[in-house]
């Protein structure tokens, strides 16, 4: 399996036809498949011993579980007195949907018997659970923690899919790289005033921080992108390119900026 293009819009298919749910989408937005994780998920399987058969399977299986986990995030934590039947409606749908699709990775998985890799997907859903209840309860005290705990929820998936697949180097690398993702993504954000973070998150947050992260994040990245083995150049080449455009958009604003 590669990256092509036709492959990624061919997988991406599959999925789609998985959660098609003509009730569901009558009253919420059909989730967004991640591409990038998609992107990531694929050159992963591209690196790994398992049969061909059983690639796509596991792609599939582990996008429906990070879109189960997008999906229950976006039920707000809070409640108001004054909401309307078509507000409490949505917010149920939400709760429903985001099991629903969990529920699909269980069906998929069991067409190919695998059950140690159902086993490490409900374990490490539990534990992404598990640091998202510290944010809710606000068990941080620093933007350090803060930064920590978030950055487990959006990469651990991936990461422990990688220790699955005995290529532990490589989920190091798709790590970084998706915590530089998400830093771009909170720097834009927090430059258009729509930084979406708690009330108590907000008193320590520091975009030059966010900055100097960014910046030695992307250092380390590519160093160990320029030491990963030739059999890994198709991600290679992409990050070394993608990391080449990010500096010039945004170290060279930072510069300017301090």
């Amino acid at each position: 399996m590669n990256r092509s293009a036709k492959d990624i819009y061919y997988v991406k298919a599959e999925i789609e036809k998985k959660i098609k749910h003509s009730y569901l989408e009558k009253y919420i937005d059909k989730p967004a498949i991640d591409e990038e994780k998609l992107f990531l998920l694929m050159e992963m399987m591209n690196h790994s011993s398992l049969p061909e058969s059983h690639k796509q399977r596991y792609i599939v299986t582990t996008m429906l579980v990070q879109m189960a986990l997008d999906t229950h995030d976006k039920v707000p934590s809070l409640t108001s007195p004054n909401e309307n039947e078509d507000v409490k409606l949505q917010k149920q749908l939400h709760v429903l949907a985001g099991d629903y699709y969990s529920g699909l990775y269980y069906l998929v998985l069991a067409e190919i018997s695998d059950f140690e890799f159902i086993q490490l997907l409900a374990s490490t859903i539990k534990e992404i659970n598990e640091y998202k209840m510290k944010l809710y309860y606000n068990e941080i005290d620093s933007l350090q923690d803060y930064m920590l705990i978030r950055n487990i929820i959006d990469t651990h998936l991936l990461v422990q899919v990688a220790s699955f697949l005995n290529i532990s180097m490589m989920g190091k690398i798709v790590e970084k790289w998706l915590l530089v993702i998400k830093l771009i993504n909170d720097i834009e954000h927090f430059n258009a005033r729509k930084m979406q973070v708690h009330s108590w998150v907000k008193s320590f947050f520091d975009k030059n921080e966010l900055s100097k992260q960014l910046t030695a994040l992307l250092q380390q990245l590519e160093d160990e992108v320029h030491k990963l083995s030739s059999i890994y150049s198709s991600l290679s080449n992409y990050l070394e390119t993608e990391i080449t455009s990010i500096k010039k958009a945004y170290i060279s604003t930072m510069g300017e900026e301090g």
